[in-house]
């Protein structure tokens, strides 16, 4: 029993806020969370983490955790029952995988319908986060201003009137993709949720099915969807059935994975490497959001297929790493079924890629794995 309650600084439409209250939610650990307006973030934010960001977790000891991916690896080792990232390999790699697919990839669609169709929601929404005492001209006033720091994001992403077409038709699929599984499955690897439900609660709650526009798209075309995301929402999600033994993953979420990764993993088998490169010529302690561009191919072999330009990201390495990293963790024999699963979703490239530059997070801050930051 867990007796010590945490606290999380998010809002309501955040992404990663979705992602880490789910997981609290689902893991049963005892929580409040703080509405992340302006004072939040002047009075505990900034002053913790030295820059504006949600969500943040401040730990019952008065640590303070920043980035999902992290606080969820800190939690499972001090709270690890009951497990939310399965124990067998080919589950746990593969949860780990859609991790990645849901934290960085559905960020394309997700913030291409915010501030291609629903600016206005959205701009408000980020006025009344920063002062919902305040009067709504006001709200609407201090929205506006706020939203242009994000309004050119979805084209970082590749999400451009070139593509435009293209991110509308993959997320058509993608949500027939997720109907059907969820037509057959209570949660994404079977009757517990698991890591993969909290991750794809980022996207898909916080903007898709929440935001106007999207979100009647949602409903119209993905019900058992939105049956998925209510459960999910639910106080105390259902996780008193026994851990499955099960390494099986869906042939539903084998269809997803492939759906993600035909576009998503040619992105990064084109990027890393030139990441890399960029890396090897410049020795800079914190790195930069950004690191250049590349052109990219949305819909390979789809009647949509177009083709783009996206921003490199070195956060994705990152990202990258970690999946990387439970690869590796295993013996030969279980590598070679890993790599026939991986084989199996079209994702076998990733495991060829070599990061001899690697990048860690120190101080709430990406930078260099050889780099000691004060």
């Amino acid at each position: 029993m867990i007796a010590e309650s945490y606290t999380l600084y998010g809002v309501e439409g955040s992404y990663y806020a979705a992602k880490i209250r789910s997981y609290l939610r689902c893991k049963g650990i005892p929580f409040k969370e703080i509405q992340s307006d302006r004072q939040a973030y002047a009075e505990v934010i900034v002053p913790r983490v030295g820059y504006p960001i949600v969500p943040i977790v401040i730990t019952p000891e008065d640590a303070t955790l920043q980035d999902t991916a992290e606080i969820i690896d800190i939690l499972e080792r001090r709270h690890p029952a009951p497990p939310m990232i399965p124990l067998t390999p080919v589950r746990r790699f593969a949860v780990y995988l859609m991790e990645l697919y849901a934290d960085e990839w559905l960020k394309v669609p997700a913030l291409y319908y915010r501030w291609h169709y629903d600016y206005e929601f959205a701009s408000n929404m980020m006025g009344y986060n920063n002062d919902p005492a305040s009067a709504p001209e006001e709200q609407r006033r201090v929205g506006a201003k706020i939203a242009l720091q994000f309004q050119d994001w979805p084209e970082h992403l590749g999400a451009s009137e070139a593509t435009r077409e293209a991110v509308e038709a993959s997320f058509i699929e993608c949500l027939a993709l997720l109907d059907v599984h969820f037509a057959e499955h209570n949660f994404a690897f079977g009757d517990r949720p698991c890591l993969a439900d909290c991750a794809l609660m980022g996207p898909f709650y916080a903007h898709l099915y929440r935001d106007p526009y999207s979100g009647a798209i949602v409903r119209d075309k993905a019900p058992m969807l939105c049956a998925w995301i209510e459960r999910m929402r639910a106080q105390e999600p259902s996780t008193t059935s026994a851990v499955e033994a099960s390494d099986t993953v869906p042939d539903t979420i084998l269809a997803l994975l492939r759906h993600l990764g035909r576009d998503y993993v040619p992105v990064l088998t084109t990027a890393m490497p030139i990441l890399q490169a960029w890396l090897g010529n410049r020795h800079v302690e914190v790195i930069p959001r950004y690191a250049g561009k590349h052109r990219f191919t949305l819909g390979h072999g789809q009647p949509y297929e177009a083709e783009g330009m996206r921003s490199i990201y070195p956060f994705e390495q990152w990202k990258l790493q970690r999946v990387l990293e439970v690869f590796a963790s295993y013996s030969d024999g279980t590598r070679d079924k890993l790599k026939c699963f991986c084989e199996d979703i079209d994702a076998a490239e990733l495991l060829n890629l070599n990061f001899p530059n690697r990048l860690k997070r120190e101080g709430f801050r990406l930078v260099r794995a050889d780099v000691c930051v004060e």
